[in-house]
């Protein structure tokens, strides 16, 4: 799957209140060189289960 950068531009701009959407998405998104946008994780048990956090805003911006 390709990020289209365009599509998803107003999420993007932190000013968006919407943007916080994002947030759990982001933290798994890598470039093309496979480096995470976000950079590397912090160690922590909620980072562990950050993947359990994307449904929810998955969802909110569907229906955005």
């Amino acid at each position: 799957m390709r990020f289209r950068l365009s599509a998803w531009a107003p999420l993007l701009d932190a000013s968006n209140v919407n943007h916080g959407l994002l947030l759990p998405i982001l933290l798994h998104r890598a470039d093309d060189q496979g480096q995470l946008l976000l950079g590397a994780p912090q160690s922590g048990r909620e980072t562990r289960r950050a993947y359990a956090d994307i449904p929810p805003p998955v969802e909110a911006i569907r229906q955005y």
